[in-house]
């Protein structure tokens, strides 16, 4: 590693620990502000009496100040230990964790799909500038950007799964589907035990919900790199290429792309945000069994240190994929400093 990328490393990850150190104490005062008392919603509002309520306030921690409440949570957070859940009793973070893998996989798709369909989306439009196909990429593109990630989760459900019965209106398996678990990632684990009937189940639940993840970011990415590539075309070593007979699809490959891709580098790790935010909504709509859906789910029954151990992850996770975005510039072109 050069040693201007590891000065970077070291900078950003201290930026990082500042910046999650922030988020938490927001996350946890935010909570502590959410209406709802979890002690009624463990014992029930109507058979609740006085001194039970009292024991089970002091059992959760709820009597002791809200900066000893924070302080015992965060301590147990910086050593793998997100408390218990106070619906069911159970450690969260082999929940979250669990939950997560789900929550990745139909990320990484969303990201794929949005990345490469923007990139060559964007690309090609960009050669074809003030054609019949790139009137109609800026048409589509402007039409994903303002579609709502529900309203279009819930169009495509009507469309492919309802109407033209394509597709499964949600969740991640059928239940007759069996796989081996392996790596607790479904799709990872039926291509590791040559489970093919089981992949096809596992991709045919998936492609909506991931279509419907990755199709804004999509849209911003092929308007970010058709903007980006049309500049870079216009640099004279780009015009000298083509000038000595060099194909505009190979000077795209050798010249453009790898010029063009910083701003579209920041778009993408600037949509990771809407990648995870995203997922909350689209694991609701199709009922996708991940981080997000189990999220909603301890919202609505008050289950705070759910809710605060998997918004901690997600932000987490973002502050983590921002610095991997600076440090790619770099990669990309080493005359960009930091």
């Amino acid at each position: 590693m050069r040693l201007d990328i590891a000065w970077v490393v070291v900078g950003r990850l201290a930026n990082s620990i500042f910046v999650l150190a922030a988020l938490s104490l927001l996350i946890f005062l935010f909570m502590k502000a959410v209406p709802g008392d979890p002690v009624l919603s463990i014992l029930g509002e109507n058979l609740t009496t006085s001194e039970q309520y009292a024991e089970v306030r002091e059992a959760l921690g709820l009597d002791l100040p809200w900066y000893e409440q924070y302080f015992d949570w965060i301590w147990g957070a910086v050593q793998g230990d997100f408390g218990l859940s106070i619906i069911t009793q159970e450690p969260i973070l082999p929940l979250i964790v669990e939950k997560l893998k789900a929550t990745i996989e139909l990320a990484f798709f969303a990201v794929l799909f949005g990345t490469v369909f923007g990139v060559i989306v964007g690309a090609v439009a960009a050669l074809k500038r003030n054609t019949f196909f790139d009137t109609v990429a800026t048409v589509v593109s402007l039409i994903g950007i303002s579609i709502p990630v529900f309203w279009l989760g819930i169009l495509l459900i009507v469309i492919f799964a309802v109407k033209l019965g394509m597709a499964p209106t949600g969740g991640m398996i059928a239940f007759d589907t069996m796989i081996t678990d392996v790596t607790g990632f479904p799709l990872l684990d039926a291509i590791i035990t040559g489970n093919w009937s089981a992949l096809r189940d596992l991709l045919s639940h998936l492609v909506l919900p991931a279509v419907t993840l990755g199709l804004t970011p999509a849209a911003l990415i092929a308007r970010t790199t058709r903007a980006s590539v049309i500049e870079v075309m216009n640099e004279d070593y780009v015009k000298a290429s083509m000038a000595r007979g060099v194909g505009k699809f190979t000077v795209l490959r050798r010249h453009i792309l790898r010029n063009a891709m910083i701003p579209v580098v920041t778009i993408i790790g600037l949509e990771i945000g809407v990648y995870i935010g995203g997922s909350i909504v689209t694991e609701t709509v199709f009922s996708w069994p991940g981080l997000g859906r189990e999220m909603i789910n301890a919202i609505y029954a008050n289950d705070y240190p759910v809710v605060q151990g998997a918004i901690l992850v997600y932000a987490a996770l973002i502050v983590l994929i921002n610095m991997t975005v600076d440090i790619t510039y770099m990669l990309i072109d080493p005359r960009v400093k930091l």
